[in-house]
């Protein structure tokens, strides 16, 4: 194999994040770990809408809390790409509001500053195998968000069938619609489906809602 094949088999990677120690410490701990590929940091916005413009990358990690709505920016932006980037939102607090809004743009992981340098390294790989990470610390603010959010709804988990159940409990624990349908044995398309009748049933805004749903309420694998 020759080393731009196994480049291309590593995963790309954007930091965009405003504390230069952070996201150089994180390039750093990715360039030394051989599942990676081309790291880029940077702390600028425009800088950082170039590199995922330039380099396609598989995952865009952001720091929630830049400056005048730059994080939603980028994450719109890595997400219109051709083929979609992944995204890490990182943050060192709980601001719901702002979680909200990242959330209903389907972010896949939402990763606390404050974890275990391994822990991190460990959760980058799982959004970059597919899928959807939430940071325990997190957990309770994103969960208050949806509440804030969307008041108390009443929701009833019988009103999906068997099948959708199924592929709710996939998605509690993070799975991609891929891993739920080779799960299942179901096909792609069909996976697709159901999610779309889950979110659509119970009244939730993203896929990520519905997953905290089910975990917090142990409807799970």
């Amino acid at each position: 194999m020759t080393q731009a094949e196994e480049n291309s088999r590593k995963s790309c990677v954007v930091i965009v994040d405003g504390s230069p120690l952070f996201r150089e410490a994180l390039a750093r701990l990715l360039h030394a770990d051989d599942d990676f590929g081309n790291v880029a940091e940077t702390g600028d916005k425009q800088l950082g809408m170039f590199y995922i413009d330039r380099l396609q990358p598989d995952l865009v990690i952001v720091d929630m809390h830049m400056k005048k709505g730059a994080a939603i920016e980028l994450l719109r932006y890595a997400k219109a790409l051709h083929n979609p980037a992944r995204v890490i939102m990182m943050t060192d607090r709980d601001d719901s509001e702002e979680l909200m809004a990242t959330v209903q743009l389907q972010a896949e992981g939402y990763l606390s500053k404050l974890i275990e340098v391994q822990e991190l390294l460990s959760q980058i790989k799982r959004v970059c195998n597919g899928k959807v990470v939430v940071s325990n610390r997190l957990m309770a603010a994103l969960t208050r968000a949806f509440r804030d959010d969307t008041g108390e709804v009443d929701r009833d988990l019988n009103c999906l069938t068997s099948r959708e159940k199924d592929v709710l409990k996939c998605l509690s624990i993070g799975m991609s619609n891929q891993q739920t349908g080779e799960y299942l044995s179901i096909q792609l398309g069909t996976v697709k489906v159901h999610v779309k009748h889950i979110l659509k049933k119970m009244g939730f805004a993203s896929r990520t809602q519905a997953a905290l749903w089910a975990r917090d309420r142990g409807v799970t694998i």
